[in-house]
């Protein structure tokens, strides 16, 4: 029967009508696969180079040891975004005379063939054998090896678990990403000395190796656990698909006070909350927010200018660059509508561009905790955000004249490329470069206080004739407009 099952699984991948989408996207996912695995690999032999940078006069091995507990922070993290639900692929199986059992055992079984659980092998193999082995026997690389895989099977399980909690509860993710970044801060910072105690449990297991056997004791429990929940829950009229409830409808009438545009803030801000993949996308503008906390403590980016602009974009424009890289594809649904009104289309512009200016001074505002590591920061925080209001947000809104993907607003923005077209890819490059090419350019032929003076000029002349610029994007996407219109219909 489990074969039978398999058959079926492997028969639907093939058939998938994802497999006839265009060839360019197939060929973008495996590069993207192959680049990143080509990298853990060459990070897993320069591991102990970049520690020995970082943790100088440390032990390559117990440096390595005391930040797995970020990694696994960041695994725990990463497989709430990435890792779907095995239990609603069993929809088409209940209909089939197959036990539910052997349905849930199918559906576990196939969810450890993840690639969230392979890519760390990528680096942990060559660092184990190639630094861990020059100091410990065998047995005991190998023993410190197998917990680590044991504990990403353990992460990988409790990931199952609380997904599917997550299906019904969606503040569960939020929750877990809250406690991830407050755990990563505790330890960071050195309030709770988590990373030593990590430490010290990966050191006994390298000193008495039969310790790595104790996480596969917790494998068995949770692999159980989740078999029985999975099948007894197997029912259409039970817990396999959620119960419909009440929208929480928000009204956001405060955006009243903004007169005409106020009424498409609303609609936008009401898009952006009641959908999955604009909610993703807003999402990660949480992750860029945190960024600086990572790369402000490297003090060899930390003391570059180049570095500080990068970052500075990064942080203030995080909500321009997750999210206004798909305008207007967002509004590919009901674009029609907008074409049919005289003021539709230059009121959605206005409120895209109203809704960057407010999320890179809220940013900012934010990214004022980073004073911690000197005025020099905030500084080029303060540049960048007028950088990003004045030519960035401008920028993206001319590159959206050039979509022609539309976006299913009820899917999830990660590894899923329905709606990312090749402007798409270089708008990032522009945003993302741009104003490091531009600043380097500056710094080439003035010197730094003019370079500063010039760099935040342009985005001061950016926002003075925001206006002239406007009409000139509006004039773009009235030009384009029935090439979006037949692509956006033909792309449905």
């Amino acid at each position: 029967m489990s074969h039978i099952i398999s058959s079926l699984n492997r028969k639907s991948f093939y058939r998938s009508t994802y497999w006839k989408k265009s060839i360019g996207i197939k060929i973008l996912v495996v590069f993207f696969v192959f680049y990143l695995s080509i990298s853990l690999l060459i990070l897993g032999f320069n591991i102990p180079a970049i520690l020995q940078e970082y943790f100088p006069g440390q032990n390559v091995i117990k440096a390595f040891n005391e930040n797995l507990l970020f990694y696994f922070i960041f695994s725990a993290i990463l497989r709430q975004l990435f890792q779907e639900i095995p239990i609603v692929n069993s929809l088409p199986l209940l209909v089939l005379p197959f036990k539910k059992r052997k349905i849930a055992q199918h559906l576990v079984n196939k969810s450890f063939f993840h690639i969230i659980n392979f890519l760390p092998l990528l680096f942990l193999v060559p660092f184990a054998f190639n630094t861990v082995l020059e100091e410990y026997e065998l047995i005991n690389t190998l023993g410190w090896l197998i917990n680590l895989v044991g504990l990403i099977l353990v992460n990988h399980l409790v990931g199952i678990w609380l997904k599917r909690f997550s299906f019904y509860k969606e503040k569960t993710s939020a929750i877990i990403l809250g406690l991830g970044i407050g755990l990563f801060l505790l330890s960071f910072f050195k309030i709770i000395p988590l990373s030593s105690w990590i430490a010290q449990y990966f050191h006994a297991v390298l000193n008495y190796p039969a310790l790595s056997l104790a996480p596969f004791f917790l494998i068995i429990l949770l692999y159980r656990f989740n078999l029985n929940e999975i099948a007894r829950g197997m029912y259409l009229d039970s817990k396999l698909i959620p119960a419909e409830k009440e929208v929480n409808i928000h009204s956001f009438s405060w955006t009243d006070k903004f007169g005409a545009i106020g009424k498409y803030i609303s609609l936008e801000l009401k898009m952006i909350t009641r959908n999955k993949r604009t909610r993703t996308a807003f999402l990660s503008v949480i992750f860029l927010l945190f960024y600086g906390f990572i790369l402000y403590g490297n003090s060899s980016m930390a003391n570059h200018d180049f570095s500080l602009v990068f970052i500075g974009i990064l942080i203030t424009g995080s909500f321009s660059i997750s999210y206004g890289q798909f305008t207007p594809a967002w509004h590919s649904k009901y674009f029609p509508f907008l074409m049919t009104r005289d003021f539709g289309l230059k009121n959605m512009l206005n409120t895209q561009y109203f809704l960057f200016m407010a999320s890179t001074l809220i940013a900012f505002i934010f990214s004022t905790v980073y004073l911690i590591y000197g005025t020099e920061v905030l500084f080029f925080n303060f540049l960048s955000a007028i950088f990003n209001i004045g030519v960035t947000s401008h920028i993206i809104l001319w590159m959206g004249s050039f979509s022609i993907k539309p976006i299913d607003l009820s899917e999830s923005s990660f590894f899923y490329y329905k709606g990312t077209g090749a402007s798409v890819w270089i708008m990032s490059l522009i945003i993302m470069l741009g104003p490091m090419l531009y600043y380097g350019l500056l710094s080439m032929l003035l010197k730094d206080v003019w370079c500063y003076l010039v760099f935040g000029l342009t985005g001061v002349g950016g926002i003075v004739f925001h206006e002239s610029i406007m009409n000139r994007i509006l004039l773009r996407y009235k030009k384009n407009k029935h090439r979006m219109l037949y692509s956006y219909r033909q792309s449905t």
